[in-house]
């Protein structure tokens, strides 16, 4: 909703924040990268095999697991293990259980008690950080998902494994595998089925429907942003992703009045990490020009220089937008086609 004096409101019952319900933070918007994240994951919800689960830091991959699961309607618990949080002995040992006392045949592999993969039974295991599996964990993890099997040290048959794995990892696996540290046929195991959560750089339209919902969520008054503020938050890089958004807008928050201004938003973001390439000896209004500059061009790039589609991203009436990119001097750069 916007009001006359160019201030839009940071709570909106619209639909779109109506379908947002329920969905994690990192998920939430209308851009093209978070539509395909949320198809690929509704896919996922409706089969059993392996999901993978690409998340750079800070994108909250754990909270897309949990809906994941309650959305697949998983009987059993979902159960968490981070693979980077423990040694490898430990690892091992939480996540296929203590060894057996005596030997067992080695047809299938052995599960032992306290074992992850039992806990989990009819739900969902999720390995955090799987690329951090040490190799021989990775080896029997592998063989687990190829055989779809195994035995139990404390029964006289092999059971089949219910369990649903999730996996999530920063790390592109393919070049892990490539080099040597991660293993090709556990790689294989989620061929079907992976999942990138788009950071939030590649999507800065949707900053504004994340503070929507973060500040619904959290049962706060409906807050007032000016455009300029937006602005501001929407053109930053966002290197830890929903994590950082939510800190800063946390802070502003307890700090800022109803209306929450440009000034608001630029006293609590990290100066050394986002403003490094401005000249930070540039006024406000210059530093103002230089976000709006900068934002508008990309937002018209996205768009391939429609306008009524970019007013409309912006926010702005289309003879506003024309007008905008006259005054900051935007220009389409033609690039000239190579015969």
């Amino acid at each position: 909703m916007r009001t006359s004096s160019g201030l839009k409101t940071a709570t909106r019952r619209s639909a779109g924040a109506s379908r947002a319900q329920g969905l994690p933070l990192s998920l939430v918007g209308e851009s093209d990268a978070a539509r395909r994240a949320r198809h690929a994951l509704e896919l996922a919800a409706g089969r059993r095999s392996p999901v993978l689960f690409f998340a750079e830091a800070g994108s909250r991959p754990r909270a897309v697991v949990e809906f994941l699961h309650a959305r697949s309607g998983q009987r059993g618990p979902l159960v968490v293990l981070d693979c980077g949080a423990t040694g490898s002995d430990d690892i091992d040992q939480r996540l296929f259980g203590a060894s057996p006392s005596r030997p067992l045949t080695q047809d299938l592999e052995t599960l032992g008690r306290g074992s992850a993969v039992l806990a989990a039974g009819t739900g969902t295991l999720f390995l955090d950080n799987v690329d951090e599996l040490p190799a021989s964990a990775q080896r029997r993890l592998a063989r687990l998902l190829r055989d779809g099997e195994a035995r139990v040290a404390s029964r006289q048959h092999s059971i089949v494994l219910p369990v649903r794995l999730v996996a999530s990892t920063i790390r592109d696996l393919d070049t892990e595998v490539r080099e040597g540290r991660f293993r090709a046929d556990l790689l294989r195991r989620f061929a079907a089925c992976r999942v990138t959560i788009p950071p939030l750089r590649q999507r800065p339209g949707d900053v504004a429907a994340i503070i929507d919902r973060f500040i619904e969520d959290a049962g706060g008054e409906p807050r007032m942003f000016t455009q300029p503020a937006m602005t501001v938050l929407a053109a930053l890089p966002w290197s830890q992703n929903v994590d950082e958004l939510v800190s800063v807008v946390t802070k502003v928050l307890a700090r800022a009045g109803a209306i929450v201004t440009q000034e608001d938003v630029l006293a609590h973001v990290p100066i050394e990490s986002s403003f490094s390439r401005w000249d930070l000896t540039a006024s406000l209004r210059e530093a103002r020009r230089c976000f709006e500059r900068e934002y508008i061009a990309a937002v018209l790039e996205r768009h391939q220089w429609r306008m009524s589609e970019a007013a409309r991203a912006l926010g702005i009436e289309r003879a506003n937008l024309y007008r905008k990119t006259r005054q900051l001097g935007i220009v389409r750069i033609t690039r000239a086609k190579v015969s």
